[in-house]
């Protein structure tokens, strides 16, 4: 089975929009899949209601409501979703509408007839694209360059969160970071296993459909010097 998870802050907007069209593309895929919102620890807006009105046990997709465990940051919503999902591969996509529902169904494909670990939806490789203004698209490559040549990471996109990976993969992986970091992370944890089958397709990064983006990316951009540090201490101390 395969779990679609949406960690979500104040999303309940553009859930009204994305639930239906996720539904719909994996019910159309004929994949069994369970899709998890995984809210605030206390409810922020009406998420738990847009839940409802799309849930029901009697189909291949589930829609199924839970709260963030240990505190209410990006960090929390992810470990909470690697403890809770119940599928042997999980995705991880965002709730504001910049990630397509199609590519989930692109994602798992491709996992399966490839049989890889991980599967990344790149913005940065041929046929990838971000509808972002060109200055956050510069910042970020930047970035990415950073953690590939910081990290020695094989891969293009290290800074977006959709992926699918095997839950094997991240079940056990000991995540400390709290906010968004928490996204390379992840990859730097599990490439400490050199014989992991990573894959990247191509994505196009799209605009928030509603509402104020949680990421503050020139706030980000300041403190990356610190970042890239702190996953440097991560990175050491997993090798031990």
């Amino acid at each position: 089975m395969l779990s679609v998870c949406i960690p979500c802050y104040k999303e309940a907007e553009n859930l009204e929009v994305l639930l239906p069209r996720l539904k719909q593309c994996l019910n159309e895929a004929d994949i069994e899949a369970e899709i998890i919102l995984m809210d605030t620890r206390e409810p922020m807006d009406n998420t738990c209601d847009v839940c409802s009105r799309f849930s029901s046990s009697a189909e291949i997709v589930t829609v199924r409501y839970m709260q963030r465990e240990g505190g209410n940051n990006y960090g929390d919503a992810i470990r909470t979703i690697f403890s809770k999902a119940q599928g042997n591969m999980i995705i991880i996509m965002d709730a504001d509408g910049s990630h397509a529902p199609e590519d989930c169904v692109k994602l798992y494909k491709t996992m399966q007839n490839g049989n890889y670990d991980i599967v990344i939806g790149s913005r940065y490789i041929k046929g990838g694209k971000t509808d972002n203004p060109f200055i956050l698209v510069f910042m970020s490559y930047v970035l990415n360059i950073s953690y590939r040549l910081f990290f020695r990471l094989n891969v293009s996109d290290v800074s977006d969160s959709f992926r699918i990976y095997k839950s094997e993969i991240v079940k056990g992986l000991n995540l400390q970071c709290e906010n968004f970091d928490v996204v390379e992370e992840i990859l730097i944890k599990a490439n400490l296993n050199k014989s992991l089958n990573i894959k990247e397709i191509p994505i196009v990064f799209n605009k928030r459909m509603y509402g104020e983006s949680k990421r503050d990316l020139f706030r980000f951009i300041l403190s990356y010097i610190g970042t890239i540090k702190k996953l440097k201490k991560i990175q050491r101390a997993a090798k031990k």
